[in-house]
């Protein structure tokens, strides 16, 4: 009966054990901790409660949409790219131009149409046969000085005219591209060309075409042809800045090694041929 009962006394002070453990302990964890977080804490540490919401935050600020004045400012940006990388194409134009031979201009005088004239052929020799006046002058000089010239011509009959010439069509300005492409020949400029513009208009060169060693053949005031060395396998690949032709240069394209090599083949297989007819 002895053991008995001092087992139940057992029994019983491990479950009151176990209760104070299971019961007490939790307490006093969440004290503790409850201590901590009232300890101050250093600025660089942060709960993880305030990382998130912090990087909802810079979240958010990422995600914002941009002003409409910043969209405005962007679209300039872009504009402006656009117009720097257009506007050396656009401005392939003479600042001069002077007339020749085969050019057509119009003259017009304000409210006075007997005096004025349209579609005027320019002749070989450059000089024009106008009303009144007679002939004029009009080869190698400008539309300024055309009109400055007729103005002060016409002013003897006329009281105060205002001359206006403009220049139709333009014939006289061409350049010429030999060597080894597809349509040697000689070309009219209507605007400014490039040594790559010139040679796409005559059919780029041939397979035979020294792209390296193009030459361009400029008239000097001495009365002499300077070579201009043109390499155009670089400028295609973007190494390389062309250059602008002027009126009554020559684009020279000369053969490369493969029409050597292709010569000195032809001559062979002619050789050859011939040997087995004379046999």
């Amino acid at each position: 009966m002895r053991s008995m009962k001092s087992r139940e006394r057992r029994c019983k002070g491990l479950a009151a054990l176990l209760a104070v453990t299971f019961y007490v302990v939790p307490i006093f964890a969440q004290e503790t901790q409850s201590d901590l977080d009232k300890a101050p804490r250093p600025a660089d540490q942060k709960s993880t409660r305030e990382r998130q919401v912090g990087d909802k935050k810079s979240a958010s600020e990422k995600a914002k949409p941009i002003s409409d004045a910043e969209r405005q400012a962007l679209r300039r940006e872009d504009q402006s790219e656009a117009e720097a990388a257009i506007v050396p194409y656009i401005n392939s134009f003479f600042a001069t131009t002077r007339l020749g031979p085969e050019d057509v201009i119009t003259v017009d005088v304000f409210d006075q149409p007997n005096y004025s004239r349209s579609n005027i052929t320019v002749p070989p020799n450059g000089r024009v046969n106008y009303p009144v006046i007679g002939q004029v002058m009009v080869a190698g000089r400008t539309i300024e000085e055309i009109e400055k010239d007729m103005t002060e011509r016409l002013s003897e009959y006329i009281r105060e005219p205002k001359v206006s010439v403009q220049l139709v069509q333009v014939h006289s300005m061409k350049f010429l591209v030999v060597g080894d492409v597809a349509s040697p020949g000689i070309y009219e400029m209507t605007r400014r060309m490039t040594v790559n513009e010139a040679l796409a208009k005559a059919g780029d060169a041939t397979r035979y075409g020294d792209l390296k060693n193009i030459s361009v053949l400029r008239m000097q005031p001495s009365g002499q042809a300077a070579p201009l060395p043109v390499n155009l396998r670089d400028v295609r690949r973007g190494k390389a800045q062309d250059i602008y032709l002027v009126p009554g240069d020559t684009v020279f394209v000369p053969g490369n090694k493969f029409k050597t090599v292709d010569k000195v083949m032809s001559v062979a297989t002619l050789g050859y041929w011939m040997r087995v007819i004379v046999r």
